[in-house]
């Protein structure tokens, strides 16, 4: 996951996108929706490998990604212990606006889907997970699951 992340060795993102593409045709979701970066991440960065995973998985794997949420707050997570997490995740996220949603929901093919799933790279409290599935259900999406690559204790 350092590697990955943090020095940016982003040929590990073809190896995730295999594995994450074996799992997600067990899950039989109808699309694939990546959590997003916080502003300014690609800037600083030069990338975003959530988006580079939805990238591959879109491109290579055939899967649909709808890319319906954005990221508010700046705030990096791995600086936060578990209660500022759980305090400030669920004002981060949002639904992205009217007609970029609907643009998206028209490349569904005018419908909303019935089952997405949630991708992300690590899970640590759950909250970024737990708050973007809510934001999804809230939009009238039934079934919403997640996977994530790692799990931080």
């Amino acid at each position: 996951m350092f590697l990955w992340k943090s020095v940016g060795v982003r040929t590990l993102s073809d190896l995730f996108g295999k594995i994450l593409s074996v799992v997600l045709k067990r899950i039989e979701a109808d699309v694939i929706v990546p959590v997003p970066p916080r502003p300014g991440k690609i800037q600083q960065k030069g990338w975003d490998q959530i988006e580079e995973l939805a990238s591959i998985l879109q491109y290579r794997y055939g899967f649909k990604v709808a890319r319906l949420l954005e990221r508010r707050s700046v705030v990096q997570q791995k600086k936060l212990d578990r209660d500022e997490r759980l305090d400030t995740i669920g004002k981060s996220y949002f639904l992205k606006d009217d007609k970029k949603i609907m643009r998206v929901i028209k490349e569904c093919g005018n419908i909303i889907p019935q089952k997405v799933c949630i991708i992300d790279d690590v899970t640590t409290t759950g909250a970024t997970i737990e708050s973007c599935a809510a934001l999804l259900k809230e939009f009238g999406i039934p079934k919403v699951c997640a996977v994530t690559l790692f799990i931080v204790d």
